[in-house]
């Protein structure tokens, strides 16, 4: 029996065991989504004043900044689930705590809720990596994605629909409930992906360099830096920014209630159809992206239209009223779901076997420290020149980026032209 159970859980069906990953990290994102769904909202049921929000909605992200580092050097040395699991059941409890009114008890589910996708979304990287033979890497990184962006839009929308309807603790224990369920089939399913041997001399590595070897990190050291900077500003720009105050720009640009078919929609309701719509688009470009990285020789070209996309998207968020917003924020999250794919999938590029974790890890802290300051800064500046200044500077600060990334493209493509010759 116990033999037989070893190999069930060893991961000799690659689309199978990616399936139950993906399906696991979507289910976890139930509590976190509903949270910036409606929290900005919903401030009295929580407990909390409104000037709190910023720093909920960021605290996730900076505890993270203290456990990505450790975390990516620990999955090189451990099995994948003894993280990925134990993450799972921290994130239901984290939910849980929401439920309880007041600044501390939300503060803390925060906080556990940090410590949680530490060891979800890294471990689950880490073990997309393991399980993808090189020239399918990008599709496979894409696929994970696209099970991310279905958990985020799913879950934002049950999490909308459920608070108006059941009401704001009711919701939120529902989401504890799904995620605990998610954890459990994790435990009894989901197998490991830990490689147990190296890999083999022949396979082919993003340099000529000897993996692990000085040579092989300075060859890498500048265009794995971009990667991670393209990381933590689009991650502060549209999960920062963007997701911490929808439910205010839409409020602001379309009402309290919108009418749509002739139905009447609460904001909080709406706010998670569109956070819901968006990531249908995100799991739509994903695996598109991921399949694109593949058959490009330079994965870079991809991540310049989407630097392109998303200033003129963040631009017209500026400007735009009424239907208009919806379409600006949808080409928003097209243009990060493609930066997204891409990093990880550089990870997986750049890294030597068995040292995926710590640039999955320097990726992550990145992420999170754009992802934690977006918040913070957009309810700081909130006061001074309003929700379009905020996405005048956004767009401005990912039209930054465009020089830079056109620059490694070029250099990128030499390097593909003397491995050629």
């Amino acid at each position: 029996m116990i033999t037989s159970l070893r190999s069930f859980r060893h991961a000799d069906r690659p689309d199978r065991a990616l399936s139950l990953l993906g399906l696991g990290v979507a289910l976890s994102l139930m509590g976190d989504a509903t949270l910036y769904v409606v929290l900005p909202t919903h401030t009295l049921a929580a407990g909390i004043a409104l000037s709190d929000v910023g720093l909920m909605l960021s605290a996730n992200r900076i505890i993270r900044l203290a456990t990505n580092g450790p975390a990516g050097m620990l999955i090189e040395r451990i099995p994948r689930r003894w993280m990925v699991i134990p993450g799972l059941f921290i994130g239901a409890l984290s939910t849980l705590l929401y439920t309880f009114p007041g600044f501390w008890p939300l503060l803390i589910g925060r906080l556990l809720w940090g410590v949680a996708w530490t060891g979800i979304w890294l471990g689950a990287n880490t073990m997309a990596i393991d399980l993808a033979p090189r020239e399918r890497l990008g599709r496979t990184i894409g696929r994970l994605q696209m099970w991310f962006f279905m958990g985020s839009g799913g879950s934002a929308l049950i999490g909308g629909v459920l608070t108006d309807g059941l009401g704001y603790q009711a919701g939120l224990r529902i989401s504890a409930l799904i995620s605990l369920l998610a954890a459990l089939m994790w435990l009894a399913l989901l197998p490991e992906t830990r490689p147990t041997r190296a890999r083999r001399s022949g396979e082919p590595t993003v340099t000529q360099k000897a993996p692990g070897s000085p040579g092989h990190w300075r060859s890498v050291m500048v265009p794995l830096a971009l990667a991670i900077i393209l990381y933590g500003v689009s991650r502060m720009i549209f999960a920062g920014f963007l997701n911490a105050t929808l439910s205010l720009l839409l409020g602001q640009r379309i009402g309290e209630t919108i009418l749509l078919l002739g139905l009447v929609i609460p904001l909080a309701s709406f706010t998670g159809g569109l956070w819901a719509a968006n990531q249908v688009l995100g799991l739509i470009v994903s695996p598109l992206a991921g399949w694109l990285l593949d058959r490009l020789g330079n994965r870079w070209l991809l991540a310049i239209g989407a630097l392109a996309i998303g200033a003129v998207a963040l631009a017209l968020i500026a400007i735009t009223y009424g239907p208009a917003i919806v379409l600006a924020t949808m080409a928003g999250v097209a243009s990060t779901s493609v930066l997204q794919a891409q990093v990880m999938t550089l990870a997986g590029d750049y890294a030597p076997p068995g040292q995926q974790g710590r640039i999955i890890g320097a990726l992550s802290t990145a992420g999170d420290l754009g992802s934690a300051i977006g918040p913070l800064l957009a309810y700081a500046l909130l006061p001074t020149i309003d929700l379009s200044g905020v996405f005048w500077l956004a767009a401005g600060l990912v039209a930054l980026c465009l020089p830079w990334t056109m620059w490694i493209a070029a250099r990128e493509a030499r390097r593909l032209t003397a491995l050629r010759a």
